[in-house]
């Protein structure tokens, strides 16, 4: 009766786990391994690279509880050119479906997308991209790799933002919610396609 009892028990937690570590995630039925487009600060990014599926990492969270997707950095880079550069970063791996079940690896690869802007550039002129598109004649991604697979690596790329806006429900901290679509291509060999990202920071984290 004990044994029975104790598997009993120890099922449901599992299934308890299991529910509370589940990332924001939601199958495009049309891209297979990428997520649908979302404006709702899910800080959640896909995209395929030479048709292979990618994702930003997952941390389950300690026993599963308070699991979150890897945010992303975003940040003025002051440059002695005409203009500075405006920096979206974040984490990417491969998504072999693992790690959208409570599997998190170490920062695996980086990629960023760097868009040229004027010296003056501040928040209002953020929110000014709303529904803006970034060609690739001006813009450009790089690929940096911790194992060796991308190594460090550029190239162009064009980035769409989708949606710009603040969002207060999360109490006091004014967070900064943005999606957006992208692709890219490192010279012939290397093709970002399809790629979507719907990201939250704290806005108050920002440099210009």
């Amino acid at each position: 009766m004990k044994t029975i009892s104790f598997k009993i028990i120890a099922c449901a937690l599992a299934l308890y786990l299991s529910s509370c570590a589940k990332r924001n995630f939601f199958p495009d039925p049309d891209d297979p391994g990428l997520s649908l487009l979302t404006s709702h600060g899910f800080n959640i990014a896909t995209a395929y690279i030479n048709n292979v599926p990618y994702i930003n990492p997952f941390d389950p969270g300690t026993l599963g509880i308070g699991g979150v997707n890897s945010a992303p950095g975003l940040e003025l880079i002051k440059t002695g050119n005409t203009f500075d550069t405006l920096c979206l970063s974040w984490q990417f791996e491969i998504n072999d479906n693992t790690s959208n079940n409570n599997q998190h690896y170490p920062t695996i690869s980086t990629i960023s997308l760097l868009m040229p802007v004027p010296k003056s550039f501040t928040k209002t002129d953020f929110f000014a991209l709303n529904g803006q598109r970034f060609s690739s004649n001006t813009n450009a991604v790089v690929l940096r790799s911790y194992h060796n697979y991308f190594d460090t690596l550029s190239g162009t790329s064009n980035i769409y933002f989708v949606s710009i806006k603040y969002d207060n429900t999360s109490g006091s901290i004014t967070n900064l919610a943005f999606s957006g679509l992208f692709d890219a291509n490192i010279g012939d060999s290397i093709l970002i396609t399809k790629g979507r990202f719907d990201f939250e920071i704290d806005a108050a984290t920002l440099n210009f």
